[in-house]
């Protein structure tokens, strides 16, 4: 296993440690930092296409959540409930960018996440690998902040489409048919630039897995930060 990768922990754990914490051992939260800080950065990376605002905002993350633990009603699991307030954050510094006519930038897209390396990847197809992520990153950064949060969401996060429905506050023939349309343009834009339209495989090896994680979304209900 990828030592970056942390794995997703026992439920229960997790539940006694969130208890622990509202009771008072605010100490304990660090715990939960940990466990998810390196799933968050990723996305929020991917999201927003810039290290300086991925960690300013998972920081904002991270503060909200634990202002906020005690709202934390657990009918969905608690990364489901961080994920989405961490989507929140990132859509309000996107309106916010905005308003003041910040363009995105696009010049920490070449230093974004590096695709795992194997031992028995060769040097060459390593930096390929590389090359091929940083390309991918600039083509998703050159997509509006629509289509890119719904392909970030989809495709590299794994998220389901109930869930980014919930999200964005659309319905889910509007979550299929705006995706349609990102990943056809993004595939566009990726031709336009030499790059195989199966390029962003090489994005999603960048990111957490998520498998563990669906297993612990609970399908009826979900908590609102």
């Amino acid at each position: 296993m990828d030592p970056s990768v942390t794995t997703a922990p026992n439920q229960a754990e997790e539940t006694a440690l969130i208890d622990c914490i509202i009771s008072g051992q605010a100490s304990k939260f660090e715990i939960l930092v940990g466990n998810y800080q390196q799933r968050i950065y990723a996305y929020l990376l991917a999201m927003l296409g810039n290290r300086h605002d991925a960690e300013d905002v998972a920081q904002e993350t991270f503060l909200t959540a634990f202002r906020k633990l005690d709202q934390f009603e657990r009918r969905s699991s608690f990364y489901t409930w961080l994920h989405r307030i961490a989507f929140n954050a990132a859509i309000d510094l996107q309106r916010r960018k905005k308003r003041t006519k910040n363009q995105f930038s696009t010049g920490d897209m070449t230093e974004t996440a590096e695709p795992k390396e194997h031992l028995s990847d060769s040097p060459a197809s390593i930096v390929m690998a590389k090359e091929t992520v940083s390309q991918v990153q600039i083509a998703l950064s050159r997509l509006d902040e629509e289509r890119r949060n719904i392909i970030v969401l989809r495709d590299l996060q794994g998220i389901d489409y109930a869930e980014i429905a919930t999200m964005l506050g659309i319905p889910v023939g509007t979550v299929r048919s705006r995706l349609h349309r990102a990943r056809i343009e993004l595939r566009d834009i990726m031709n336009a630039m030499g790059i195989g339209d199966n390029a962003t495989q090489q994005i999603q090896a960048t990111q957490p897995n998520q498998a563990a994680l669906k297993n612990q979304t609970v399908a009826q209900g979900r908590d609102q930060p």
